[in-house]
């Protein structure tokens, strides 16, 4: 009863203060989120983005990314300076015609493609709302998780023209929830899972930090909770089969789940400690006892003879 009552308490402490580092990081991330949304937002505002944009969109010609200090040649082709953001440490960026085939990209080899804008990318259209939950889903060539939006671009008149077409690195909204050069306020530390579906039936990290090019599946009781976002136990197996603590959240600014766990195993030493202690000195009282009733039976049992 002294273990129970000891891990039960012990628990749930661990599990308040992992759900009050868990609300920081989901708000953190969340808004860095909005924060790059609008960033790509104000730059499809930019008269100079508008008119070059445009320009490529009408061209019948294919162009390719040049030096950004150069704004046309002598044929009037236009170039990167002013279309391309530099500022958003984006994995690749490039306009899309109408028809969702790459006119321009600063991946040169993406030319000419044709780029989905359904299904495995996020459309987000400014004029009716930037609040749209990322999907991450794993690109078979980096062979990781990557988000990709596509956003409209529009002519004067309002028509839609092409798409400017992001791929967001996942690393980078991934550290929005750590502060730099920061040590973990809980002791001991936690481990954070960002996790998401990035196929129809598979489950993995957005980015893991520790093994940037391992994304196996995962499974346990509170990934699904945080997913489905719905309550559950803090005491429960995590995807490694341990047992742990675990706080966890459903972030609907990028339809993930973010979890913060830490091993039962840690946080309830001082219990089993303290448990062992009972139990040893159970037991020698126990002893003791036996030896001193058998001993003073068999006195009894010399008297009576």
């Amino acid at each position: 009863m002294t273990y129970f009552s000891d891990t039960r308490t012990t628990g749930h402490q661990a599990y308040e203060a992992q759900k009050q580092v868990l609300t920081e990081r989901a708000t953190a991330f969340t808004e860095a989120k909005k924060s790059l949304i609008d960033l790509i937002s104000q730059h499809l505002k930019n008269p100079e983005f508008k008119e070059k944009s445009i320009k490529v969109l009408s061209s019948k010609k294919r162009l390719r990314p040049s030096r950004p200090s150069t704004d046309s040649n002598t044929n009037g082709d236009v170039y990167t300076a002013g279309i391309f953001q530099t500022n958003l440490e984006a994995e690749s960026i490039s306009i899309l015609t109408a028809g969702a085939i790459v006119a321009l990209s600063t991946e040169a080899k993406k030319t000419g493609r044709y780029q989905p804008v359904q299904n495995t990318t996020t459309y987000i259209d400014p004029e009716k709302s930037i609040d749209v939950g990322l999907r991450f889903f794993k690109d078979p060539r980096a062979g990781r998780p990557t988000a990709t939006i596509a956003l409209p671009i529009r002519d004067d008149t309002n028509k839609r023209r092409g798409y400017y077409y992001v791929d967001i690195n996942p690393k980078i909204l991934h550290g929005s929830m750590f502060k730099q050069n920061q040590s973990s306020t809980l002791s001991p530390p936690e481990n954070t899972h960002a996790v998401a579906y990035t196929s129809l039936n598979r489950i993995t990290e957005i980015y893991n930090p520790i093994e940037p090019n391992q994304y196996p599946p995962l499974k346990s009781e509170g990934i699904n909770n945080a997913l489905n976002d719905r309550p559950g136990t803090y005491l429960y197996l995590n995807h490694q089969r341990k047992p742990v603590v675990g706080a966890y959240q459903y972030i609907p600014a990028a339809n993930m789940g973010l979890l913060i766990e830490r091993d039962q195993s840690v946080l309830f030493k001082q219990a089993r400690r303290r448990l062992i202690k009972i139990l040893i000195t159970g037991f020698s009282i126990s002893g003791i006892a036996f030896l001193a009733l058998k001993q003073l039976k068999t006195q009894n049992s010399k008297k009576n003879l």
